[in-house]
């Protein structure tokens, strides 16, 4: 999975959905509230009613096993790297 940055918009949105299939429910919640959704910790941790060291806990797990699936590669940089192209 290391072509992600080569694949083009449409091969990272594959695979980002792919990776994000992966997670847990759990953690993929807190991933699109976070990261997709815009909510800080508190709002997340409100919307999903649990405290907000969960949110941590779970958010850094789940970009741990975004990186892995996406072959090292940070999914927070996909969105750097379109507003820089």
């Amino acid at each position: 999975a290391g072509g992600a940055a080569r694949a083009g918009p449409t091969g990272v949105r594959r695979e980002l959905a792919a990776a994000l299939g992966g997670l847990s429910a759990r953690h993929r919640d807190v991933v699109l509230l976070v990261a997709w959704a815009g909510l800080d910790y508190e709002e997340a941790a409100e919307a999903l009613g649990v405290p907000v060291g969960t949110i941590r806990s779970r958010l850094h797990r789940a970009r741990s096993r975004l990186r892995e699936a996406l072959g090292g590669t940070d999914p927070t940089a996909f969105r750097e790297a379109d507003a820089h192209a």
